[in-house]
């Protein structure tokens, strides 16, 4: 027979950023059908060159949030792909948010130009480890000869846009359906680019906070913006309470950021203080261990878990200074109710943290458990 205990005392996988892997059991799930003639793509053949301009006139959204997918190429990966125009081999179709007209936003495709906007118009991008073109080794875009600039800029492609009037859920599930590339973008990667503005400006600043940076223990990895996920978790149900969950998550992390860019300025400046509270009590209260799983004192330390980040910080937001106080002074029992809550029998809670957190009942029970832990403590 397994040992559930030994089981659950062990490091849960974190994929690298720090943040325990999450089923939230909504992936490629549509909760609300919707109506397919919402759905507005435009399919538009183009040449590089034309891209190269919408580069050059700032007309293309390189995405300043996704500067570290733009570096993931290694240029030897960069210069097979100039070589790839050059011997004629089609490229995969590019796809853009042209909501804006002016300014489109690349949502697949973006090292591809970001290499074509270094070779032809930075021009600092010397072509190295070719497999046929050898001898145009060490080259710049300058030092080739006409007709092989000409094949560069004549090539054709194909440009796939969802235009304005794609409502926000539709272009979200569109982003994450087109999203396969090596290194697909997060879901939180996708928001940060549908609600540029104030509200990716505010969890810049709170990820970025001293009191986050210690409540975490710098636990978490910032290139693939889960920091910024848990943090929007806990604005989100701190701008909609855990009761008003109904369903699909991802939506509703969606509707926060589009509520955060309505906010006028002193509200966001309240959400602001509010967090900074909140992280300073929760690192007084567990050290190092905020928002991580635990089943013993003496277990290892566990990645950072989204779910316990939402629904601690959540709750503990709530408290006065005064209740904040008697925590602090009974934060072993505090903790200790929490090992107890980790190590129930029937497992609902720790269910709850960990499979199919996105259902609303799972939600339901965890804020509920977490509340009725500080009241019991409080009492």
């Amino acid at each position: 027979m397994v040992d559930m205990q030994e089981f659950d005392d062990t490091v849960y996988a974190d994929n690298g950023t720090g943040v325990e892997v999450e089923d939230t059991n909504s992936e490629e799930m549509i909760i609300d059908p919707f109506d397919p003639s919402l759905i507005r793509v435009d399919t538009r053949p183009m040449t590089i060159d034309l891209l190269r301009e919408r580069i050059k006139y700032g007309e293309l959204d390189l995405a300043p949030g996704f500067q570290r997918k733009g570096g993931i190429w290694k240029e030897e990966a960069q210069s097979r792909l100039i070589e790839s125009m050059l011997i004629r081999i089609p490229l995969p179709a590019f796809y853009m948010d042209a909501t804006h007209d002016e300014k489109w936003l690349v949502v697949d495709g973006l090292q591809r130009l970001t290499t074509l906007k270094r070779f032809m118009i930075e021009k600092n991008l010397r072509l190295r480890g070719l497999e046929f073109l050898t001898h145009l080794e060490g080259k710049t875009y300058d030092e080739l000869p006409r007709n092989y600039q000409r094949r560069i800029a004549e090539t054709q492609v194909t440009v796939y846009l969802i235009e304005k009037g794609t409502p926000d859920t539709v272009k979200f599930n569109i982003f994450k359906r087109i999203n396969t590339g090596g290194l697909p973008l997060s879901a939180q990667e996708i928001r940060h680019a549908l609600h540029q503005g104030e509200a990716t400006l505010l969890l810049a600043r709170l990820a970025a906070s001293n009191a986050f940076k210690r409540a975490i223990d710098n636990g978490i990895r910032d290139d693939r913006m889960a920091d910024r996920e848990c943090i929007l978790r806990y604005l989100a149900f701190t701008i909609t309470p855990y009761a008003n969950f109904t369903k699909d998550f991802d939506g509703f992390l969606n509707k926060a950021m589009t509520t955060i860019n309505k906010m006028t300025d002193r509200e966001r400046e309240h959400l602001q203080q509010q967090f900074e509270r909140t992280m300073l009590i929760a690192g007084d209260l567990f050290g190092k261990d905020a928002f991580r799983k635990r089943f013993s004192h003496d277990a290892p330390r566990q990645p950072i878990n989204k779910p316990l980040f939402e629904s601690w910080s959540v709750n503990l937001n709530q408290l006065s200074d005064e209740q904040v106080q008697i925590l602090r002074e009974r934060k072993d029992i505090l903790k200790g109710g929490f090992i107890a809550l980790m190590n129930r029998p029937d497992r609902k809670f720790n269910d709850a943290i960990s499979l199919a957190t996105g259902d609303p009942k799972k939600v339901r029970l965890r804020f509920e458990a977490i509340e009725l832990l500080i009241k019991d403590v409080l009492r």
